[in-house]
């Protein structure tokens, strides 16, 4: 029997992943029934064969599955599927209101990473010679969620890596901006209170 085994985690797609975190997050599962699911996920393999397979040939496959997992990856601003070349969001200086809030909503988690690589990542509509390209106007996850179930998980992890990383540059810049402009907007409160600005007295 021929098992094709993913070696790499460029030949584990965003799907599989998914389903792996829902199978690792079961409480009512054996140790063997957690293994003959992992395996199915990541073979295709059904039930029946994978029951016959002998132990230790399950478990190098685990193992291997396993360290495909792990391997780190680098950052892809593009990449394609089923022909239809993606480019990540080329400047986020110029995202949309309606993209930084549903990318907030998604965030990472991992049953919505379709939905999240569907804002990050959009179909190409022009490129030039130099690799600079445009990609289509964001229009909701609706188009692309379910192709995006098929990425490579190098692309996802990759993806995440750095989008995480600027979403916490973000964070910290916000941050350090309201702290620098506390101390400001605090001495214009007192001003105003001590000097009567822009209040209105009524009185009999």
């Amino acid at each position: 029997m021929k098992v094709i085994i993913p070696e790499n985690i460029s030949e584990i797609t965003l799907y599989q992943y998914q389903q792996y975190e829902k199978l690792i997050g079961r409480q009512d599962l054996t140790d063997k029934e957690m293994i003959y699911r992992m395996v199915k996920i990541f073979t295709g393999l059904p039930f029946n064969q994978i029951t016959e397979m002998q132990y230790k040939d399950l478990e190098e496959i685990v193992s291997l599955i396993k360290i495909a997992l792990e391997t780190e990856c680098k950052f892809e601003t593009t990449f394609k599927i089923n022909g239809v070349e993606f480019g990540f969001i080329p400047n986020f200086d110029d995202i949309k209101a309606k993209e930084y809030f549903d990318l907030s909503e998604y965030n990472d988690k991992s049953e919505e990473l379709n939905k999240l690589m569907a804002i990050l990542y959009r179909p190409i509509k022009s490129k030039d010679v130099w690799g600079n390209y445009e990609i289509v106007d964001y229009q909701g996850t609706n188009e692309w969620a379910e192709v995006m179930k098929q990425t490579p998980l190098n692309i996802v992890n990759g993806a995440l890596g750095f989008f995480l990383n600027l979403s916490k540059e973000l964070q910290d810049y916000i941050q350090k901006y309201s702290k620098r402009e506390a101390p400001q907007k605090e001495q214009q409160h007192e001003s105003i209170i001590k000097n009567g600005d822009g209040l209105q007295l009524s009185g009999n």
